[in-house]
């Protein structure tokens, strides 16, 4: 009898710690995973990261909501992949049979240049029936097919400081200083002689300072001010450059210090294919 009754404490206080940690959330992993997918369909890509990790601290096992945080975090900040391939290895951890993980986690292997870890996902997704992974290791196709497989093109790795291809401004500021007339010089040649086929994303940012509103047109002014460099300097045409506008979603640090805001003000560029 005592036993029983042991029993039965123990399946109650388990009851009432899991009633009370589902009122202290409120919302179940699920719900949150659903919010992130509507906010990644909007291209609203800081929201969406943040549904996915609340889905993530409610089940630390959720295989789907890493996967897709992995994709948007690549979405958001794409001249930075590292915390897309962590989510990735996250995945193959909790699912070793995983092959969109293993293909998706190739893709960015190969955009990092990293031709040895990018086939053994490959060859891994392929052994999983991947069909796409199976395309990308096809020995009759043609190296721009298996090329056009990786959308986009990490700038960085064709720059001779192998540096990180991102203009910072001042606070509240969308002209560009002078000491990155180097950098952007080096980029448009790249972009007429070494890869004349591939355009450019130029991805405006800004810290948290002052509206929404205000920040997304300084953001889009950002982008426009490299763009109009580019153009007038090297040439580059319209056609070949995407404008996006961001503001303050999608920091890369604390917004509470002014070195963290200062690496919020900042134009990502970034190679694309077919765009």
């Amino acid at each position: 009898m005592k036993k029983i009754q042991i029993c039965f404490v123990f399946v109650l206080v388990f009851f009432l710690s899991w009633q009370t940690a589902l009122a202290k959330n409120g919302v179940p992993a699920e719900e949150w995973f659903e919010k992130g997918i509507k906010y990644e369909k909007q291209n609203v890509y800081g929201e969406a990261i943040k549904m996915y990790t609340k889905a993530i601290e409610l089940n630390n096992q959720y295989a789907e909501a890493y996967f897709r945080r992995g994709k948007v975090y690549f979405y958001q900040h794409p001249s930075d992949c590292i915390e897309s391939i962590k989510d990735y290895t996250k995945v193959i951890e909790i699912d070793p049979e995983n092959g969109d993980a293993y293909y998706e986690r190739g893709l960015l292997y190969a955009y990092k240049i990293n031709n040895e870890l990018a086939k053994a996902d490959m060859e891994t997704a392929a052994g999983l029936g991947h069909k796409k992974a199976q395309k990308w290791l096809n020995p009759d196709m043609k190296e721009e097919e298996k090329k056009e497989e990786t959308r986009y093109v990490n700038l960085g790795n064709y720059l001779a400081s192998k540096g990180e291809p991102v203009v910072y401004f001042d606070f509240n500021r969308d002209d560009i200083k002078t000491n990155y007339y180097a950098l952007l010089d080096e980029i448009g040649m790249i972009l007429k002689k070494t890869i004349p086929e591939v355009n450019i994303i130029l991805a405006g940012y800004a810290d948290e300072t002052g509206t929404e509103e205000y920040n997304l047109d300084l953001s889009m002014r950002r982008s426009k001010a490299v763009s109009k460099y580019l153009s007038e300097k090297h040439g580059i045409p319209s056609g070949r450059i995407i404008l996006k506008a961001y503001g303050e979603r999608g920091p890369i640090a604390s917004n509470e210090s002014e070195g963290g805001r200062a690496q919020n003000r900042r134009v990502e560029m970034l190679g694309v294919k077919g765009s």
